[in-house]
């Protein structure tokens, strides 16, 4: 199964509805709005199948691809509602087709960076999950 595929079933279960093309970006403005920079495939497909969906801003927000930000070798592609914590992917991690999601949290001497019990496709479903019904996914 395809990362779409997946995340396509995931929204169908957890939401009711199906996807519309509309709530995907093409893989032609994703190019042109990473410019060159490399993302993970989970990453690419989630933006290519549910980067306009509304859950993507309803309370912690998604990044739009021309804001991703790299901050202490972390790819910062989601804040936090209250931009208290943040979620990144190692940049050594970028290659990786699914990678580990870490949570950043701002301190005076810099960022404090944890791994997440998620992956990358595993991590946005869970949010989404848990911002829709209060309860942790597991």
């Amino acid at each position: 199964m395809t990362f779409e595929s997946w995340y396509i079933e995931q929204f169908r279960g957890t939401l009711g509805e199906t996807l519309s093309e509309s709530e995907g970006i093409p893989d032609s403005i994703i190019d042109s709005l990473l410019d060159g920079r490399q993302i993970p495939e989970a990453m690419r497909a989630y933006y290519r199948v549910a980067g306009n969906h509304w859950l993507n801003t309803n309370h912690n927000q998604l990044r739009p691809l021309g804001s991703l930000e790299f901050v202490d070798g972390y790819l910062i592609f989601m804040d936090e509602n209250q931009v208290v914590v943040q979620w990144a992917i190692r940049d050594l991690d970028l290659a990786v087709d699914d990678p580990i999601v870490y949570q950043g949290q701002h301190r005076d001497s810099g960022y404090e960076w944890h791994a997440e019990k998620y992956t990358f496709s595993r991590f946005m479903i869970a949010m989404w999950r848990w911002i829709l019904t209060g309860e942790d996914p597991g």
